[in-house]
């Protein structure tokens, strides 16, 4: 599929509606020039009710002088929060194409996201639902919850601790969980803090995440654009409040 082909299949499914944010389009920004990397990237934010689909596409970098005719690799969908109607306009991409396997299973395996994955040519198009499971989330036990907080609260904890501490601890979507990396983001910079709040929508993490972008070296897009990328996440959930 043509990225032309891909770019209009999302605005025929997404038609009518809303974007929380502006659209993050690397290859006309030329902050982005030299992120390494073989890809050009595209993100948008869908939102609705109170869920938001997050679409990324990938192309070449070598193809940049092909235009829209370049060939899209990957078109990919994040469903977070909770909005049927997103669901729906999400399946959709997916009509059509051939059942196939995510790649990303291969790096990474079975992270617990359910993915629906389908081969448009040789496009992989995915949907990952990230909406959170009904029901109560199972606690931590209190003593490891407090035992991992204090890896975020110890003055001389490694940048990889806290992120093993980060990841452990947002097996537990809380209160207390939201309140401990908060805490964590408003000390120090903590990319995996930023990505599990920037998920479940705690705009409240904006302000911490806005200084560690103003910190990004001119010469280190990659962090820049992720950065940007999560500010962009954050400000279409607050277009929904």
């Amino acid at each position: 599929m043509t990225l032309s082909d891909a770019l209009l299949l999302l605005e025929r499914c997404f038609s009518g509606v809303g974007e929380g944010a502006p659209r993050l389009q690397e290859q006309e920004d030329a902050r982005f020039a030299l992120r390494p990397s073989a890809v050009w990237l595209e993100y948008r934010w869908y939102v609705q009710a109170r869920g938001m689909a997050e679409v990324f596409l990938k192309w070449p970098r070598h193809a940049a002088g092909q235009g829209a005719t370049a060939e899209a690799t990957v078109l990919r969908v994040h469903l977070l929060g909770v909005s049927p109607l997103l669901s729906e306009r999400a399946a959709r991409l997916l009509v059509g194409g051939t059942p196939s396997r995510d790649r990303i299973l291969d790096l990474f395996g079975d992270d617990g996201v359910r993915r629906e994955c389908v081969s448009l040519g040789r496009t992989n198009v995915t949907v990952e639902h990230w909406d959170p499971l009904p029901g109560p989330r199972p606690l931590l036990d209190d003593a490891r919850f407090t035992s991992l907080a204090e890896v975020l609260e110890a003055p001389d904890s490694t940048p990889e601790a806290r992120h093993e501490a980060v990841q452990r601890l947002a097996d537990e979507r809380s209160p207390r969980v939201v309140a401990a990396l908060l805490a964590l983001v408003a000390r120090k910079p903590s990319l995996m803090a930023l990505r599990v709040l920037s998920e479940w929508g705690v705009v409240e993490s904006r302000e911490a995440l806005l200084r560690d972008l103003a910190l990004v070296r001119p010469d280190n897009p990659a962090d820049l654009w992720t950065l940007t990328a999560l500010d962009r996440r954050l400000q279409a959930w607050s277009a929904l409040q």
